[in-house]
């Protein structure tokens, strides 16, 4: 009897996945007539907006449960947002991926789970008047786009902030948080970021 069931859950099991495929492919198919350019895959994220300002290169691999948003507007604020994602990069599981100004991920990238990525916050942290402000009302101020290179590893729960540019081949160890700009060819890590070794000779 028990084989049985262990049977039957294996062809559910393998059943829920084939659904789930097919789903995946059609929904990739529809994200083409979303997206400003989608020549890569998503799979099952958790949330996408403002996707006519978001382009994904060739061979790129979204992982599920990632959160992708580009922001127009807030809060009566309006903004011209824009990320592109480059080629054969690899974002993990449960990401999220946000922008009100630019964010460039160059081609090779590959990042941990839990990465969180921003061009802006919600309020200025100089104008002290914005604390008496609930912080979901308060305004997005954005300190300047983010510009990762190509072959970048961004480690398992980093976040990379507004206004930081990472160099090629840089390496973030996890849990960093990276606030300043990020030499090519290094490996950074710690709150906040820094640089831990160079890796290669310049």
């Amino acid at each position: 009897m028990g084989k049985i069931f262990v049977i039957i859950y294996k062809l559910m099991h393998g059943f829920h996945k084939c659904m789930k495929l097919m789903c995946q492919v059609i929904m990739n198919f529809l994200y083409r007539f979303l997206f400003k350019k989608m020549e890569g895959v998503i799979e099952d994220p958790r949330q996408l907006l403002g996707c006519e300002y978001i382009s994904i290169g060739k061979n790129t691999k979204i992982h599920e449960g990632v959160i992708l948003t580009a922001w127009d507007g807030y809060e009566g604020q309006q903004f011209s947002p824009s990320i592109v994602i480059g080629e054969n990069t690899n974002i993990g599981e449960n990401c999220h991926i946000t922008a009100c100004d630019r964010i460039e991920i160059g081609n090779g990238v590959l990042t941990g789970r839990y990465v969180y990525i921003s061009d802006n916050s919600h309020g200025n942290p100089a104008h002290g008047e914005e604390l008496d402000i609930r912080p979901s009302q308060r305004p997005l101020y954005s300190k300047g786009p983010v510009f990762i290179g190509d072959n970048v590893w961004i480690g398992e729960r980093v976040c990379v902030m507004a206004g930081v540019k990472i160099g090629d081949g840089a390496i973030i160890a996890a849990n960093a948080v990276v606030t300043h700009d990020i030499p090519a060819g290094v490996l950074a890590g710690g709150v906040p970021a820094k640089v831990i070794k160079m890796l290669r000779d310049e």
